[in-house]
């Protein structure tokens, strides 16, 4: 198979004819073709410092709290190796933008051999056309870098959307009041009359003030009552390749008169009611705490909390797309059945439990004759983590031998020492288990652990290692005070 071969058909593309494509269209499809909408989005979005600062601003009260994966337990490890595998939290950021400021963000499932291993942006811009029926988009037309065209396949196309308005298959972005020329009907004339766009009166006003400040900045004329001729021309050159902040000496009589104008004497209202109107066009008061003087703490924590249920609705509608277009087709395509996974998005880290000393206590302090919920081990590694001068134990060079009468835990070979000197002690006659001491240093150690299956039908080398771990040390402490004793 050819290189390019490969490549499409990771990209879910085929070649026909040098027009690459995965599915014939319908007599009942029509086609959409957005020409130049998406790149006026982007331009409205990168050029404008009100909406540029609403997205980003809005995208990070979503994405913040970041997320968590829920469900059973095999299915989790595989959803959150593919988050990790395709970069989810840098995924979302760019969707949820790209959903907020062009209203649409399309994300093309990478697969090899029929299994979803990843997930690729289709660039806004590149997209020369949508073909949909009555209700749904049914394939995406793009321009690829090389110039040639391709059609994708929508059921491979995962689409990120707010809100969808009338009979549109397309989601609108938050702005699109501020986008969209208007229609204003005069019935004295009979006549329909076009009103630029909101994104377009701000800059024709900003393009005036600009004209108005580059006509009129600070000036000053200059008079020499006693010089002229050839002498004035000399000033007059030596005037005009002065520096800001330059002075003039001369022992000639000179007279200098500042001319000023106020450029915005006249525009404050309009740029104020203009103002008013782009921040409701975005939905977002955290402008209001960048430019507006008086905006209060009471009123910023109010339009937080409005603007909290917008932030709630849209990870609501994330939610939903990522659980649907994305998990359960990666699981489906596992051959995990979704339902039986019941595997969720969740925004927002799970806190862990405060745990305190009374909780070891609770759950390691038992009687004889009932399992501690915690091992020693665990017991010692949650009093570390509570701060507690914990060391690391050096294991011990255990060796467990199974028969059919009894399981041996030997931590000392028996040519190590004299069998003679041996002695054994019954510390459980009910269980059978018993020890082998020796004396080392003027110290008694344990040798070996004997535990009798005669006695104790339910022994097994798991069960007898448990033990060993969880009550071996305190049989060393025991030994050590007797022997002090």
């Amino acid at each position: 198979m050819r290189f390019l071969d490969r490549v499409l058909e990771k990209l879910g593309l085929r070649e026909s004819n040098g027009f690459f494509e995965v599915s014939s269209a319908s007599p009942s499809i029509s086609s959409v073709t957005p020409g130049s909408v998406f790149r006026r989005r982007l331009e409205c979005f990168l050029k404008d410092p009100d909406t540029y600062t609403a997205v980003m601003c809005m995208t990070a009260f979503v994405v913040g709290p970041g997320f968590h994966v829920s469900g059973k337990e095999e299915a989790v490890k595989i959803v959150n190796e593919f988050n990790q595998r395709v970069g989810m939290d840098q995924l979302l950021f760019k969707a949820i933008s790209e959903m907020l400021w062009a209203g649409n963000s399309f994300w093309l499932r990478v697969r090899e051999s029929g299994k979803i291993v990843g997930l690729r942006n289709i660039p806004l811009p590149s997209i020369t056309a949508i073909h949909r029926d009555d209700s749904e988009i049914r394939a995406l037309e793009i321009q690829t870098i090389t110039g040639a065209s391709a059609k994708i396949d929508f059921k491979d196309v995962v689409h990120f959307y707010f809100i969808k308005h009338g009979n549109d298959v397309l989601g609108s972005p938050i702005n699109r009041p501020l986008m969209e020329w208007r229609t204003i009907y005069d019935p004295d004339r009979n006549l329909s009359y076009q009103i630029p766009s909101y994104y377009d009166i701000k800059w024709s006003m900003e393009w005036a003030m600009w004209k108005v400040l580059m006509k009129y900045p600070p000036r000053h004329i200059y008079q020499f009552p006693r010089i002229g001729g050839e002498a004035q021309k000399e000033y007059a050159e030596k005037i005009k390749l002065m520096l800001p902040g330059e002075d003039i000496v001369t022992n000639q009589e000179v007279k200098v008169i500042d001319v000023r104008m106020d450029p915005r004497a006249r525009f404050d209202a309009y740029v104020e009611y203009l103002d008013n109107k782009v921040t409701l066009g975005l939905m977002n008061s955290i402008l209001r705490l960048f430019t507006k003087p008086g905006f209060t703490e009471a009123s910023a924590k109010e339009a937080n909390r409005l603007l909290g249920n917008l932030v709630t609705a849209i990870q609501r509608s994330v939610k939903r797309i990522v659980e649907r277009e994305i998990y359960d087709p990666l699981l489906e395509s596992l051959g995990i059945d979704p339902a039986e996974a019941d595997v969720r998005f969740n925004w927002g880290i799970p806190e862990k439990p405060k745990i305190t000393l009374e909780d070891v206590q609770r759950f390691y302090s038992t009687p004889p004759h009932v399992e501690p919920a915690l091992t020693r081990s665990e017991v010692r590694k949650l009093l570390k983590n509570l701060g507690f001068p914990i060391t690391e134990e050096a294991p011990e060079s255990a060796k467990i031998i199974e028969s059919a009468e009894s399981v041996v835990i030997r931590l000392r070979e028996s040519e190590a020492y004299d069998l003679r000197s041996a002695k054994d002690l019954v510390i459980d006659r009910d269980r059978g288990i018993h020890l082998t001491l020796i004396e080392e240093s003027g110290r008694l150690k344990v040798a070996a652990i004997t535990f009798d299956k005669k006695k104790w039908p339910k022994w097994n080398s798991r069960n007898a290692q448990k033990w060993f771990e969880e009550n071996f040390e305190t049989i060393k402490s025991i030994l050590g005070d007797a022997k002090n004793a």
